[in-house]
């Protein structure tokens, strides 16, 4: 049988009104946060005219769709060969420098 809506209003409450809080006093009004060097230094950089705008387009750059985004199997297939194009400079890099190294 599935619970009717009456029913859950008959389950025990965890915690009832009357009751105090179990929590501590330093929990229950915490004290305010302090402001560190780096929220000074972030009001600071806010108050700069423009900053505003500026931050609004840097949300809007990130926020933007990359080119991996757009083209995910063009940019695996160029991923590819670029890995293919330095493995094969280091190891032809290897080949000429050693025999130079040995003697």
């Amino acid at each position: 049988m599935s619970m009717s809506f009456q029913s859950h209003d008959r389950l025990p409450r965890l915690h009832q009104p009357d009751q105090p809080p179990d929590l501590p006093a330093w929990m229950l009004d915490p004290p305010p946060a302090r402001r560190t060097a780096g929220s000074r230094v972030a009001a600071a950089l806010l108050a700069l005219p423009g900053a505003a705008a500026l931050r609004r387009r840097w949300w809007v750059w990130q926020g933007r769709r990359r080119l991996y985004q757009r083209f995910p199997n063009t940019m695996k297939v160029i991923g590819f060969l670029l890995c293919f194009a330095v493995s094969l400079g280091l190891v032809m890099a290897v080949w000429v420098l050693l025999p130079r190294l040995s003697t």
